[in-house]
C-alpha cells in the first residue's frame, strides 16, 4: 500500500502547448514565430531553475525576441498555455476520496504556478507542493526528489511518482521512489500500477 502519491503537472495533470504562446507573440516579435521558444528556452531554464524574477524575464523576453507590444498581452501569452487532463483530473478526485495524500513536484515557474493555481480547482486536492523556481532545483536532478521527501515528510519506498518525461522517473527511481512515466493515451497504464499498490482506481469510462 502507498503512502502517498506525487504528480508532476505538465502533460500529466494539464496539457502543455508553447505554441499557442508563439502564434499569440509572432504578431509583435521581430523573431520568426518558429523560433519564439528556440529563443526563450534558455532563458525559460534560468527562469525555472528561481535565477530570474518574474520582472526579469519578461524584461529579457521582450530584448530577446524584439517584442513590441503590451505588457499584458506577453504574460498572457506565456501562462494561457495550459488545458486540463480529464483522466488524470477523476483520478485525483478519486484517490482523495481514498484519503490518499497527494503533493506535486514540477519544474515550473512564477508566472505559470500563478496561473495554474488560481485557474484550476484540481490543485486545490494537493496537501503540498515543490516547484523547482521557489527550491532553486529542478529535476532530473536527484536534489530535488531529497529536498521533496523532506518537505513532504514522505517515505519514497512508499510513495509513488508520477511523470511524463523518462529522465525525471529514473531519477525519481534512483532516490527510492516507485515511479511511472505517464502518457494520457495510456492512463490505463498508471491505473494498473496504482491497483497494483493495493488501491482500487478506475477510469472515467469504466
Amino acid at each position: 500500500m502507498l503512502d502517498a502519491i506525487i504528480f508532476d503537472i505538465g502533460n500529466v495533470l494539464l496539457r502543455v502547448d508553447f505554441m499557442r504562446t508563439m502564434e499569440r507573440l509572432a504578431p509583435y516579435c521581430d523573431v520568426d514565430m518558429s523560433k519564439i521558444m528556440f529563443e526563450l528556452e534558455p532563458l525559460k531554464e534560468e527562469y525555472e531553475g528561481g535565477l530570474v524574477t518574474n520582472d526579469d524575464f519578461l524584461d529579457r523576453a521582450t530584448e530577446l525576441l524584439g517584442y513590441r507590444g503590451d505588457r499584458r498581452h506577453l504574460i498572457a501569452a506565456w501562462q494561457e498555455i495550459f488545458r486540463p487532463i480529464e483522466e488524470t483530473e477523476d483520478l485525483v478526485k478519486q484517490l482523495v476520496k481514498k484519503e490518499i495524500p497527494l503533493f506535486l513536484l514540477s519544474n515550473t515557474n512564477g508566472l505559470h504556478a500563478k496561473y495554474f493555481l488560481a485557474s484550476y480547482p484540481v490543485f486545490s486536492h494537493f496537501k503540498g507542493a515543490v516547484y523547482s523556481h521557489k527550491a532553486q532545483l529542478m529535476k532530473p536532478d536527484q536534489a530535488i526528489y531529497e529536498y521533496a521527501i523532506v518537505e513532504f515528510g514522505v517515505n519514497p519506498k512508499r510513495t509513488l511518482f508520477i511523470d511524463d518525461l523518462a529522465p525525471n522517473v529514473v531519477a525519481a527511481r534512483e532516490t527510492g521512489f516507485h515511479a511511472h512515466q505517464y502518457a494520457v493515451d495510456r492512463h490505463e497504464e498508471l491505473l494498473k500500477v496504482i491497483r497494483g499498490h493495493g488501491i482500487e482506481v478506475y477510469g472515467l469510462n469504466d
